[in-house]
């Protein structure tokens, strides 16, 4: 069951599309209502592109994929019906990402702003009331059948997407302040990493935006090793986390491990113990843990990492009393 008390059981996102939407911000040349007209129009467009992809998905034979229904991956698989009866429960998923440096360019502000956060909620309520609109159109399959599609606003975790993408703005646009001056684009609704706050502020901004998607999103806030030294600081912003009705919120707290020793804690180049740089490095670089994000993802996600804020830094200088 996910944060909105729905079961999500054998379900699950067959297909995202993602909308760059700082390049459509551009085209608009700042003109806030010619740039939600352009992004209206990159929805359908996306709906369009899902729609396509969704039958060509149903067009293959099942044993292409037997892993979808053979472990429950997909349920409700009919053999006399083919693939298409289990896949009709998944979600085609329109995403985005950098709605902070759209801002930026629409208003010169982020969500952060009241004025950005504003615009910012008007966006993502144009991607929901559209996927719901297109969840009430009927298709039919090669037979006649009548059926819906499920369609959900996901916010999207650009694992690749932010560094390529912003190679090509840059390409186009040259550098911008606070939109291309990094290596890559921000992750879909999230207020940019660099923003100097504490993770009250950072789930407050994201939960009122998070709010509108339902095929994926992710909330986080970054911490350092001395919250073990602090459980009651983490219970509370957990619980505020919850308070706020944040579909999926996580606590990152780096965890490196020297493979020569076995030291672990936070290492900077060396181990502090042995000297040693055969450093694992385990991350949260988007949704899920993974190793060393130093090999395993792109320049532009290395360098998100790299600029996290500490939000547990205002924590440890007491300006906060649990």
């Amino acid at each position: 069951m996910n944060g909105f008390g729905q079961m999500k059981d054998g379900r699950g996102n067959i297909a995202p599309v993602t909308i760059i939407m700082p390049t459509l911000a551009m085209e608009s040349n700042g003109d806030v209502e010619k740039f939600m007209k352009i992004l209206d129009q990159a929805i359908h467009d996306a709906k369009d592109i899902l729609i396509e992809r969704y039958q060509h998905i149903c067009s293959q034979s099942p044993e292409s994929a037997t892993f979808m229904y053979e472990n429950g991956t997909m349920r409700g698989y009919v053999p006399e019906e083919g693939i298409r009866s289990a896949l009709k429960h998944g979600t085609l998923a329109i995403g985005q990402i950098g709605l902070a440096e759209t801002l930026q360019i629409l208003i010169g502000c982020n969500q952060l702003d009241p004025k950005g956060l504003e615009l910012g909620q008007r966006i993502e309520k144009l991607f929901n009331e559209r996927c719901t609109e297109f969840k009430h159109e009927i298709h039919k399959d090669p037979d006649g059948y009548e059926y819906y599609l499920n369609f959900g606003v996901y916010l999207t975790p650009a694992e690749n997407l932010c560094y390529t993408a912003m190679q090509k703005f840059k390409k186009q646009y040259g550098i911008i302040p606070n939109v291309s001056d990094r290596d890559y684009f921000t992750n879909s609704t999230h207020v940019p990493v660099w923003e100097e706050i504490d993770p009250f502020t950072k789930i407050r901004i994201e939960a009122e935006l998070d709010k509108y998607s339902n095929a994926g999103c992710i909330t986080y806030v970054e911490f350092d090793n001395s919250v073990q030294n602090n459980l009651e600081a983490l219970e509370t912003i957990v619980n505020y986390a919850m308070d706020c009705d944040l579909p999926y919120f996580a606590v990152n707290v780096p965890n490196d491990q020297c493979q020569d020793c076995g030291y672990t804690d936070l290492i900077n180049e060396k181990c502090p113990i042995c000297g040693g740089t055969n450093i694992r490095r385990l991350r949260r670089v988007t949704g899920y843990l993974t190793g060393d994000y130093t090999t395993a993802f792109n320049r532009g996600k290395q360098q998100e990492v790299q600029q996290r804020y500490q939000h547990s830094k205002l924590i440890r200088e007491n300006r906060y009393n649990f």
